[in-house]
């Protein structure tokens, strides 16, 4: 029996009162709500992010598309503008093979030739495009060696004539320039 008094009395050392569990309770129940509270606070904040990334990746594609457009229509704006430069070369030579058939002034027509490469080489600058300068020797990055002379009039390497004119574009070679170029005697024997 002993032991039956013994676990009586320990369950009323735990026992608590019903104004404590209702206060604990209470407390559960605010700390509950809290928790909700902050719950459908993250919730709405994740909602917003979620619209603001939607939105900032239907901004990014309708970007990308705007981009294309501007770029295909800058590409087409330029292929226009050079195609009215060489609109004004066009009726020039239109002009000179007119008056070719009405003159036989060969002087005058051949003015009027020069006159028009002049035209057409001047466009050409303005576009960015220069000649490749074949005076200060042979560079295999802008000429072309189509091929060799010997002699021992020239400097080795030195560019004898030109075949073909060589063009640069914004400094980068875009048709190196085909040249002859001179050699030393003894270079040609060491080829061979």
């Amino acid at each position: 029996m002993e032991e039956k008094e013994k676990k009586q009395e320990e369950r009323e050392g735990k026992e608590i009162s019903i104004e404590e569990c209702l206060e604990q309770n209470k407390m559960l129940t605010q700390e509950i709500d809290q928790l909700k509270e902050k719950l459908q606070k993250t919730e709405e904040a994740a909602k917003k992010l979620s619209m603001l990334y939607q939105s900032l990746q239907k901004e990014f594609e309708d970007y990308k598309v705007r981009m294309r457009k501007e770029k295909e229509e800058a590409k087409e704006e330029g292929a226009l503008r050079l195609a009215k430069g060489f609109m004004e070369i066009i009726d020039n030579f239109e002009k000179a093979l007119e008056s070719a058939q009405k003159t036989t002034d060969i002087n005058a027509l051949m003015k009027g030739i020069q006159m028009i490469h002049y035209q057409l080489y001047r466009f050409l600058q303005e576009q960015g495009i220069e000649k490749i300068d074949t005076s200060s020797g042979f560079n295999p990055l802008e000429h072309e060696a189509v091929e060799t002379v010997i002699s021992k009039e020239h400097r080795p390497n030195e560019i004898i004539k030109v075949v073909q004119t060589g063009y640069k574009f914004k400094g980068r070679t875009i048709r190196p320039a085909k040249v002859i170029v001179a050699i030393p005697p003894e270079e040609r024997e060491e080829v061979t």
